[in-house]
């Protein structure tokens, strides 16, 4: 039952962005990470960096952030130096008024990790942060001058075309947050009209609405799609999905592992779209093992 109860709690907290010293069911307290910032192309950029050993990024999606990733730091940093920034436009980091495309955030990744003096690193790369990872492994494929990567993992990744319409991703009312959620989540039976008021209004409070705006518009031109362009990708891949994904179903994954030679896919049932929250352990599990170099069961 603490369990239940603190997986509950964490998946609240996570959506809200409240995680600094609360006290879950258990009687512990969710610390956070020291916040840092990092000058790229001149524009401020948040940051954690916990744990050692090789470098992982964690690459968050549209309209997230870095404390979207909580649940997962303590035991991936137990053998990896994690890198979980806010993507320029997003969270704490500074949001200027650029035409933003999955490109931009391609740029900013990699000069990130210049600044940071990283050499070889590996992703993983959630929703649209999949989108930009997998990008980055097609472009460095082709010859990008690119920091060098050691894995790649797509979880949940946009970037190909889609066959029914995406639901509202910039909500500016109640009722379009709340059909947001119940694409994101498999499980909203925690979504009271008391947390919906409060995600609504963290939502309004970090002011992402112009770079949502911006990249849904660029991402319907569909220059960016990879759908003919994936197979370029010659970094070892792992694909893990959220069987009951609303918000981009299961068949793209299905696509991607297909679309990317030696690619796995790694489901989870009673799963959404985001799988670290809603399967913390098993995605923890299963990202740890295919970094390791193991065999993803």
């Amino acid at each position: 039952m603490r369990r239940e109860l603190r997986s509950r709690y964490v998946v609240l907290l996570a959506i809200f962005g409240f995680l600094v010293g609360v006290a879950p069911a258990n009687g512990q307290t969710l610390g956070q990470p020291a916040d840092k910032t990092v000058a790229v192309f001149g524009q401020s950029i948040h940051y954690f960096d916990l744990g050692s050993g090789p470098v992982v990024v964690l690459v968050h999606g549209l309209g997230s952030r870095k404390e979207d990733w909580l649940p997962v730091l303590e035991p991936l940093a137990q053998k990896y130096r994690l890198l979980v920034p806010d993507q320029i436009g997003f969270g704490k980091s500074d949001k200027p008024l650029l035409d933003y495309t999955v490109q931009t955030y391609v740029d900013f990744l990699n000069e990130f990790l210049r600044q940071l003096k990283v050499e070889k690193v590996s992703l993983v790369g959630e929703s649209l942060g999949g989108w930009i990872s997998a990008l980055y492994a097609v472009e460095l494929s082709d010859g990008g001058h690119l920091i060098a990567l050691d894995k790649l993992v797509l979880v949940d990744a946009a970037g190909l075309k889609q066959d029914a319409p995406i639901p509202n991703l910039n909500p500016s009312s109640l009722a379009a947050m709340r059909g947001l959620m119940e694409s994101v989540f498999y499980d909203t039976s925690w979504l009271t009209e008391d947390a919906l008021r409060k995600i609504f209004t963290d939502k309004l409070s970090v002011h992402d609405g112009y770079t949502v705006r911006s990249l849904l518009a660029s991402a319907a031109a569909g220059t960016e799609r990879l759908d003919d362009r994936m197979a370029k990708i010659k970094t070892p891949t792992l694909v893990v999905w959220g069987k009951q994904d609303k918000l981009l179903p299961i068949a793209s994954g299905e696509r991607y592992a297909a679309g990317i030679a030696g690619a796995k896919l790694v489901s989870f049932d009673k799963c959404g779209h985001v799988p670290p929250i809603e399967k913390t352990d098993e995605f923890v599990a299963a990202v740890s093992a295919f970094l390791a170099g193991s065999v993803v069961r």
